[in-house]
Parts: structure tokens; sequence; C-alpha cells
């Protein structure tokens, strides 16, 4: 699709809805509002944009309400306009005021017309053929959208470029993309530094395979006879028996472990291992790329500049050939806390820090074994590789928000992240306020520097958690009180510290069997935060709860999301 004219729709349009949707809200807030709830709106001149976003958490007629349109997940359900027609309908009938349409999804493949990115309908993986390759879900749900007056908002997944499971993707094309994850494995090292891999604890042998056995699951070894089994204790090799021949199984023994092994694994026992034998079962730490990892999503080292300037196109290429109404990034971060450990990240770090790494990678982190679990091992350096990462991800955000506006100021810019604060550095990411400090023990002194809430004009934080109350979580046992809708919604607002909009997200799937739950559940969103997102169409329509949203949003029938409010709106940019 080549590039779209400029009208004056594009330039005028969204301001003109936002400035009438204004006008017809406070005439509401003028007429129907209690007092004490129009006192604590204050819009005039003096007041600061961090009191008047304080001021709307949980306020009634000012309430962000958004579908989140998973391409995977709504493959099937969305691939004619009559199907795209219809859930648009409803989608605004019931209250919703945007809908968010994921047209870059975890693959890498796009679901619009893109001279940049591979379209869905050429992928290998099975779960998403067939597609029709002349299909633009985007200008479908944008053109669909409108039509019953609902804001359209492209969602691009960013940094995972690829499906590990099937090979396939843009990170399979441009392999040198991958990130580089740091891994441990267990290995089996007898005393004269023999070495083999160990391919499982407790669990099934298979071809090839060197298994441990633990008493805590097995009294005997549960593994066929085609193999070689060694009984350990006290790190010492205490019996060797060949099953090939005919011997019973190996007794686990209560203050050790049974070492057993098929195939080459059987091969490698035979030639190290008699009785008397030292054995030690040890953590072997090594670098792999992103195809290798068991993720199901194969990420990208978002450090790179080639990376980055693909992503940055992608993006340009929406905001110029579609009349969204705004562009919402997801999975805008690293895999997670292993990656990425490649050569070109560590000497970005370097010339980050100034000078060099001596010890790659344990002055920032390593693993070792605690009996067979490995445990995170946090170099000197650990605090300021997650404030490096954290920075890499704003500066990428940044760039971001300035090639999106640079095509068009009216676009919203917006994010989807997990609530989950006090774990998400693990991410790379810092999406709260640069004008906070966070108070962990892996925050640096200079991480809440690295915070990009101030470049969004909206934020949506998946509260992903079955539990709504903080009391709940309590009493369900959680690790804290904020496994809960609520608590991660405080916390949210908390880091984010009225930078900008902040709209608590549920995964309906939690609540799939209690339906008063995941009411709840929207209320105490509704509450806490500016406003709500909901993931996904799919159960909606799974559990036909389009009624329970209706009758929750109908108790302020009148409501505009506060983002699209044109002085806050441009007052949020201004101070950020």
């Amino acid at each position: 699709m080549g590039e779209r004219p400029a009208t004056p729709r594009d330039q005028l349009s969204r301001w003109t809805r936002a400035l009438v949707a204004f006008s017809a809200a406070c005439a509401t807030v003028a007429v129907s509002m209690p007092a004490a709830a129009t006192e604590r709106t204050p819009t005039g001149s003096g007041a600061g944009h961090e009191q008047i976003l304080e001021n709307l958490y949980g306020h009634p007629h000012w309430q962000g309400r958004l579908l989140w349109l998973d391409l995977a997940a709504n493959r099937t359900a969305l691939d004619t306009r009559e199907e795209v027609r219809d859930v648009m309908r409803r989608t605004a009938e019931v209250g919703f005021d945007s809908v968010v349409v994921d047209v870059k999804n975890p693959s890498g493949y796009v679901a619009y017309q893109s001279r940049i990115a591979p379209h869905l309908s050429t992928t290998k993986i099975p779960d998403y053929q067939p597609y029709p390759a002349d299909y633009d879900l985007l200008q479908t749900v944008v053109e669909e959208g409108h039509r019953y007056g609902l804001d359209v908002i492209a969602a691009v997944n960013v940094f995972s470029e690829g499906s590990t499971t099937y090979r396939d993707g843009p990170a399979y094309d441009n392999p040198h993309w991958q990130t580089t994850y740091l891994t441990v494995t267990r290995a089996a090292v007898t005393g004269d530094g023999a070495r083999r891999r160990v391919d499982g604890i407790d669990v099934t042998r298979g071809a090839d395979m060197l298994v441990i056995y633990t008493p805590e699951h097995y009294n005997v070894s549960p593994a066929n006879q085609w193999g070689v089994e060694a009984s350990v204790v006290d790190g010492k090799v205490v019996e060797v028996v060949d099953r090939v021949d005919g011997a019973p199984p190996l007794a686990v023994p209560d203050d050790g472990f049974v070492l057993s092994g098929h195939g080459e694994a059987a091969t490698w026992m035979r030639e190290n291992l008699v009785e008397g034998t030292e054995l030690t079962v040890e953590a072997d730490v090594d670098f792999i790329r992103a195809q290798d990892h068991p993720s199901p999503a194969t990420f990208v080292n978002p450090n790179l500049p080639e990376v980055q300037d693909y992503e940055l196109a992608i993006l340009e290429e929406i905001a110029r050939n579609y009349d969204v109404d705004g562009i919402a990034l997801d999975r805008a971060r690293y895999s997670n806390l292993d990656a990425d450990f490649s050569p070109k990240s560590r000497a970005a770090f370097e010339a980050y820090l100034g000078r060099p790494v001596e010890n790659w990678p344990d002055d920032v982190m390593t693993y070792e074994l605690e009996g067979f679990a490995a445990r995170r091992v946090e170099g000197p350096l650990f605090t300021r590789w997650i404030e490096w990462r954290a920075h890499v991800i704003q500066e990428f955000f940044q760039r971001a928000r300035d090639r999106v506006l640079g095509i068009d100021p009216s676009l919203y810019f917006t994010d989807y992240v997990g609530a989950w604060y006090p774990l998400y550095y693990e991410e790379g990411v810092n999406w709260g306020s640069r004008k906070r400090q966070p108070d962990y023990e892996w925050a640096s002194e200079r991480y809440g520097e690295t915070g990009y809430a101030e470049d969004l004009d909206f934020l949506m934080v998946g509260t992903y958690f079955e539990d709504v109350t903080r009391q709940d979580a309590i009493d369900s046992g959680r690790p804290a009180d904020w496994y809960s809708v609520e608590g991660s919604a405080e916390i949210a607002v908390q880091e984010v510290n009225e930078a900008t909009f902040v709209y608590a997200s549920l995964y309906l799937l939690q609540y799939h069997d209690d339906p008063e739950r995941f009411r709840a559940a929207m209320e105490m969103a509704l509450q806490r935060t500016h406003g709500i997102m909901l993931f996904d169409l799919i159960y909606l329509e799974q559990y036909d709860w389009w009624g329970i949203v209706r009758e929750v949003f109908d108790q302020f029938p009148r409501t505009r999301a506060p983002h699209t409010n044109p002085g806050w709106h441009r007052m949020l940019r201004a101070d950020g």
C-alpha cells in the first residue's frame, strides 16, 4: 500500500472528536456530578497535571474503556468485514470507547499490507493458517471502528520476531538479530575432570539422556533396563550396574541419588565411572541463541541498531498509511533477566560504564547450584546492568515516540506492560516515572532516571491476578498482597507518579468460572486507576460477558477517556 495522502480529516478529526466529547462530558459534569466530585476535578490553569491526574482516579465521568483484539486468538473471528463490523457495533453498544487491535504479534508477522514485515498469510506456523493474503485487518478495523465512533489503536509486538517452535519469522531470516541468553545446565563431573551434561532431574530418561533420580521422588530408579546406572552417596560412586545385561533397577539412596544413562550417556558412564569414583554435579554456565531457548517466542536484541531501525520503520509505516488514532507498543522489552548477554551488549554496557567488565558474566550475574536447583548469583555490577537495560528501552521509546508523533502529532502513543513492577525489572523495563526513584534492592541510584511514563499518553498495565483485593491475596496465601488487582493497580499508580494516565487491564481467562469475580475486578480497576482495558475479545465471546461489561459501564453512562481531553493531553506532553 502506498503512502496515504494527508487530508483535513487527518489533522483535525481526532481533536474535533475529542473537543466535542470534552464539551459534552463537561456539560454532564455540570448537570449531574455531585458537588464533591466536581470540586475534585481541577481544570483551571492554576492546577498542575499531577493534581489533575490524582483527582481523576476512579472518576465517574473520565474513564478510559478499551478492548484488546488479539491477532492469534481472534484470527478466524475477525477475518471478514462482516465479522469486524458486528464486533465493532457490539463493542460500542456496551460502552467501550476504543479498541486495541493487534496487527503484529510475537511471530513477527503482520495483519496489514506492509512493505517491511511479512504478512500473516505467508507464515508456516500452522495455527495461523489459512489467512487470506489480500486481507488488511487494520484497515478493516479502522473503517468499521470509526463507523461506530470507536478510537482504533494499532498494537505492535516489538522485540519478539518469531516462533521458536516452528523456527519461523524475521528472527530466522536475520539470525544475527536473535537475543543471546545466559543459561545454566547441570553437569556430572568426575574427580579427574570428565564431564557430561545432565539432561534432567526426576524426568523420564529418553534416548542418549543422562538423568538424576532423587529420594524426594523415587525409592527405585524408574528407568527401563536399556542403560547404565550408578548410585552416588557423599560425592562418591558406591555402585555401578549395566542393566542391559538384566540387572534390576538401583534403589535410590536416602542420602544421595541415582545417575541413569542411555545410549551415548551410558557409554560415558561405562568409560568413566567405577565404584569409588568421585562424582559431583556442577553448574555449567553458557550462552545460547534465542532459537535454542525454550521460550515459544523468539526475541531479538533490543540494543542492536538494525533491530531498532526495523521496528521503528514498522511504526512509521502504520502512522503514515493508516488513519489510526494511536499506536500501542507491546513486548517492547527484553525477553527475561537472562537476556541479552551477546558480545555486542557487553560492548555497549562497557561503553555505558566507561570501563571494561573484568569478569564476564560473573561481575553482572551467574548461576550456582544449591543441591540440584540453580541459584542466581548477582555480581558487583548487577544493579548497573539492570539500569543499563532499562536505559536502552527508554531510549527506544523516546525514538519511537518522536518518529510516530513526527508523522502525526495527534496520534496517541501508549504501551502495554505487566503491573508487577517489583518484578518487572527482569524484563529490562522501567515503565514508571523518571521523576521517581524506586525503593528496591535491584534499583541502582540512577534507576529512576530510566523511566519512560512521561513519554506516553497513557499506560495500560496488566493487573493479571485472580484475586481482586489485597485481602483476597492474603487469604489465598499469595507471596504478597499486591498479587491482586487492587494491589498491583495501586503499585502502578505509585510508580507512574501521575506522569500519565494509568489504565488497569484484566485478563478475562483468570475469571472464567466466576463472572461475579470478574465484575468485582472490573469495578476495582475503575476505582483504582483512570480506566480499564479488557484482554481479550475472545473471552467476552466465549463467556458471553458482554452483559456484565455493559452493567458495570452503565453505572457511569456518560464518560470519556481522559487521554482524549485536549487540554490535559497538551499539558502532559508539555510537562513530559
